[in-house]
């Protein structure tokens, strides 16, 4: 084979490799994680408005995957700071997203398409009303997509976020929570978040981005 095919087929299999990568379904339990220590393959960082957050990998009566969880322990946080907990390596446009969630006191929920600290998706859910909100923030400037209301009556459930181009929508418990359109879908990455007072209890944390077309 003449060095230009042997160059044509090495290109060719980078681009299939790429695409398997893109398409890898990701699951982070945090049970392989030590407790008392941030979660390994994730950068925390603070969006919006200042303010301090301390991730944490602690052990639970009763997580969905035993023993472990992982906490936003500070339970001061102001309004409008968005500590966020991203997922190293991964870049994420279309797919699935999922992650368990604990009843509690305060917002926790779910980043995609974070191309930075100005440019992101963000689901919150209050663990103790149910209310849901779908913002997308670009530029620093906030918009809210769309809302709505979910049935918080375990000691855990489970949020889903699906991107498709535009399209956008969320199940809570496998009971549709909202639907919207992403007027500007972009490839970012994809983490946890949480924002003002209360603490923030997350587990099973699964994405699986779409196999590239």
């Amino acid at each position: 084979m003449s060095s230009k095919k042997v160059r044509i087929a090495l290109a060719l299999c980078a681009v299939l490799l790429a695409g398997s990568a893109r398409a890898e379904r990701i699951r982070h339990h945090f049970d392989s994680d030590s407790a008392g220590r941030p979660p390994g393959f994730f950068d925390a960082v603070v969006w919006g408005s200042p303010g301090e957050a301390d991730w944490k990998v602690l052990g639970d009566t009763n997580p969905p995957s035993t023993p472990n969880k992982l906490l936003q322990t500070l339970d001061n946080r102001p309004l409008g700071s968005i500590a966020v907990a991203l997922r190293r390596s991964y870049v994420f446009q279309d797919g699935t997203v999922s992650v368990a969630l604990r009843r509690g006191a305060g917002l926790a929920g779910i980043v995609l398409r974070a191309a930075g600290e100005k440019d992101f998706l963000v689901l919150f859910l209050d663990v103790a009303s149910g209310d849901a909100r779908l913002s997308s923030y670009r530029g620093g400037k906030a918009t809210e997509l769309a809302h709505g209301k979910a049935e918080i009556d375990q000691e855990w459930g489970k949020l889903v976020v699906s991107a498709s181009g535009p399209q956008v929508s969320a199940r809570w418990n496998d009971k549709p929570l909202l639907t919207a359109t992403d007027p500007h879908p972009a490839s970012g990455r994809v983490g946890l978040a949480t924002t003002g007072p209360g603490t923030a209890s997350f587990d099973e944390f699964i994405f699986e981005p779409a196999p590239a077309r």
